[in-house]
């Protein structure tokens, strides 16, 4: 990139920063008018009495042109004429017409099904995954339908037709696995639970594992900085899983997976509705691996030997009309065992062997108070984990230790009208963590008080801003943490969001990153590890529109990520070491990607998508493109539903060259190039579905790409040259699946 070009972007950066810390000042002062406008949701009603949202409902004033439709939440705004405009109609082909008073910003409609004559079908077609039109944020919607068109056994398999979000292997030997947003390590990215954070700290990369697709309702993806109600860790995006509720989850489900490697996994879910103010759902889960392959003949395991075993109770309680709350609890444990195959090992029959053991307990709870107003709230979220994980790599040992409280406070409020609203909290967060490999210690101890501010206008119909600023007393010193959102909807169909902000947080050196312990090389900590801090902006572009009255949409988007510190790993300065430091220099991701999706005929939906990603680090003072980041990726899917009962879905990604780091210091037959080829990866599934059950076939990397000799020095695992954590592309080859389900409503 020319050196104008990047002074001119980080002069922009530059500007960012002041502007939010401006506009916080300024617009939290500002006050609308008190323009009338009605507001509300429709929604159906199925046979267990659970409200779904209808998408595209007309919402109108009798008599008049003024109407809008409802967006992909069920939710409408609307500006009445004149004063004398009291009614609204509300209608949906097949649902019976309602008529509602347009006073309020809190309507509900309930539309219910006219009579279906039996001669006549009505199908209608909705995208497994969408962009939210009415959110300030850039917010992606995953829904049921999007996560079963993979395996899905667990969060970090459940990405796999998504352009928004990358997953590979850290190494060659744990079996580890990594997602990436924005070009960069998903540690940057705050992943949520019910907005709970907690897939953080010593879970921050196998957390993931630990959270089954079967248990998942929905998942929503944004791009850039999130909100400060949610903490500051948030840097490049934020991931919020929506678990399944017990108000509303099916009574019995069931799913059972096995693939041709001998992996296979049980879920079971049982949900009970005591009456309509108590509930509760029991989600179990048990999966494992035995008698790993060895297909690539390097004497290791493709993949490691394991046992996971989780247990989760929610329940949600109402009292009275103004208090309702949920709370739970969940149970994790998991023990891997990699390395070398039995017998197959030289050094006089010692093997290199690896085992991680982890003991997880989290609980949580969370509540709301709503007073007579219905714009007022206070919510209450409280959320502790106990972390206890230990291991071996070879002949060295790990162990780790995390005990975590997180409490926040949040009221809020309008200010005059529903058009301009704020959230304003506090928080606390006492984080412990240590962790110590071999000789080398790691950890911090937090207890960091923290406040935030937020406020929201909306005009209700093509502009919205949300402006935030919390601050955090972090080692005797505050923290500010600016945030800005701007949604603004230049046409009909045509939205432009814009976002900028900072974020921090702090390095978990060893959990983070699990190739350093699978390795011969020595690690060298050359400073005191600070917390990384970052600033995001970002700008998206989405239209939608119609192809032959089938939807499509577009998307385009920027977002550049600039730290102001980072932790380094040093791969390159000698193929012998690892070399950990605070930033000394400039660390920068500017990542575009285009994506386009639409029905090409009616039942079968289409995505294409293409993402650039420049990331950029300083390594012994020279700036230069990060490891194993691809700068041109690529996506496509194809959906195909066939009447009510077949679905075929199949996926193919193709990932650009990427820089490896350099072994020239090793002699000949230890070293390798530095530079990757590019490869595809195909994937497919089929799926039948009769009454409450589903039957589903799948294949992954059925085009059977592998990387070879992902090992280095693998026959002399004890020797000095012995590095698996050089890894670029997929470890395992050709995999077959097969899976039931089955729900009882």
């Amino acid at each position: 990139m020319p050196v104008r070009v990047k002074q001119f972007i980080h002069f922009k950066i530059s500007i960012v920063k002041n502007t939010i810390i401006t506009l916080f000042i300024v617009v939290s002062a500002f006050t609308s008018s008190h323009a009338q406008h009605v507001m509300g949701i429709v929604v159906e009603s199925d046979n267990d009495g659970k409200e779904i949202p209808i998408i595209g409902a007309n919402v109108f004033f009798p008599g008049t042109s003024v109407g809008t439709a409802t967006d992909a939440l069920g939710m409408f705004h609307i500006h009445p004429p004149d004063t004398s405009a009291k009614k609204i109609i509300i209608s949906y082909i097949g649902y019976v017409n309602d008529t509602v008073s347009a006073v309020g910003t809190s309507i509900k409609v309930i539309l219910k099904k006219t009579v279906t004559l039996k001669e006549v079908i009505v199908q209608g077609q909705k995208a497994d995954s969408y962009i939210s039109t009415m959110n300030p944020l850039k917010t992606e919607v995953l829904t049921t339908t999007e996560l079963r068109k993979n395996a899905c056994c667990n969060l970090a398999e459940s990405f796999e037709s998504n352009p928004t979000v990358d997953v590979s292997f850290t190494d060659a030997v744990t079996g580890a696995k990594k997602i990436q947003m924005l070009g960069l390590s998903g540690i940057y990215v705050q992943t949520m639970t019910d907005v709970l954070p907690t897939i953080r700290g010593l879970a921050i990369n196998n957390g993931m594992n630990w959270i089954p697709g079967p248990w998942v309702e929905s998942i929503q993806l944004n791009k850039g900085t999130g909100s400060v109600a949610n903490g500051f860790e948030s840097i490049t995006g934020q991931i919020n899983v929506e678990l399944k509720k017990p108000e509303t989850a099916e009574r019995l489900f069931i799913n059972m997976y096995g693939n041709s490697d001998g992996r296979g996994e049980l879920n079971l879910q049982f949900a009970h509705r005591f009456n309509k103010k108590l509930s509760t759902l029991l989600l179990a889960s048990g999966s494992g691996m035995q008698n790993a392959q060895d297909k690539n003949g390097d004497t290791f395991k493709d993949q490691p030997d394991f046992k996971q075993t989780q247990l989760m109770n929610r329940w949600k309680y109402a009292l009275g009309k103004h208090i309702e709350g949920m709370f739970g609890v969940k149970w994790i444990y998991d023990l891997r065992n990699g390395g070398q195959q039995s017998g197959s090992a030289v050094n006089g029959g010692k093997l290199y062997q690896t085992q991680m053991e982890v003991n997880r307990q989290e609980v949580f709870y969370k509540s709301s108070y709503n007073p007579t107003k219905e714009y007022q709230s206070l919510g209450l979220q409280l959320s502790g984990v106990n972390h206890d994980q230990k291991g071996f790599f070879g002949l060295k040992n790990y162990s780790g230790k995390e005990q975590t409280l997180y409490t926040n406070l949040i009221w809020q409020s309008i200010i005059g009208n529903t058009k301009q609203k704020y959230r304003l909290g506090a928080t606390f967060l006492a984080d412990h963590s240590t962790e110590v490999f071999d000789t080398i210690y790691a950890g911090y101890k937090n207890n960091i008080p923290g406040a935030f501010y937020e406020y929201t206008f909306d005009d209700l119909k093509n502009f919205s801003l949300v402006l935030g600023l919390r601050t955090d007393y972090v080692n005797e010193k505050f923290q500010l943490t600016p945030r800005l959102h701007v949604r603004y909807k230049i046409f009909k169909n045509t939205t432009l969001r814009m976002s900028g902000g900072r974020g921090f947080r702090f390095t978990n050196l060893f959990a983070e990153n699990p190739a350093i312990m699978a390795t011969s090389r020595k690690i060298v900590v050359t400073e005191k590890l600070k917390e990384e801090s970052a600033w995001n902006a970002g700008i998206n572009a989405t239209q939608n529109f119609y192809i032959n009255n089938r939807e499509a949409s577009l998307s385009f988007d920027f977002y550049r990520t600039q730290f102001d510190n980072q932790v380094v790993l040093d791969y390159d300065q000698s193929p012998q070491f690892i070399y950990v430091n605070n930033l000394h220099g400039q660390s920068f991701a500017n990542s575009f990607q285009a994506s386009f999706n639409f029905f090409l005929i009616e039942k079968f939906e289409i995505r294409l998508a293409y993402k650039y990603n420049d990331v950029q680090q300083t390594l012994h003072d020279q700036l230069m493109q990060k490891a194993f980041s691809p700068l041109h990726r690529a996506l496509f899917n194809a959906a195909y539903s066939k009447l009510l009962h077949w679905k075929f879905d199949g996926t193919v990604q193709w990932v650009g060259s990427q820089r490896i780091p350099s072994t020239v210091g090793n002699p000949e037959e230890f070293r390798i190039p530095e530079k990757s080829p590019s490869y595809f990866r195909v994937l497919g599934q089929v799926t039948y579905i009769k009454h409450q059950w589903e039957f589903y076939i799948g294949g992954e990397n059925l085009n059977d790409f592998q990387q070879k000799d992902a090992i280095i020095s693998a026959s002399e695992p004890f020797g000095p040259y012995f590095d698996s954590s050089l890894v670029w592309g997929p470890l395992t080859g050709r995999t077959f699946y097969a899976g039931i389900r089955f729900t009882l409503k």
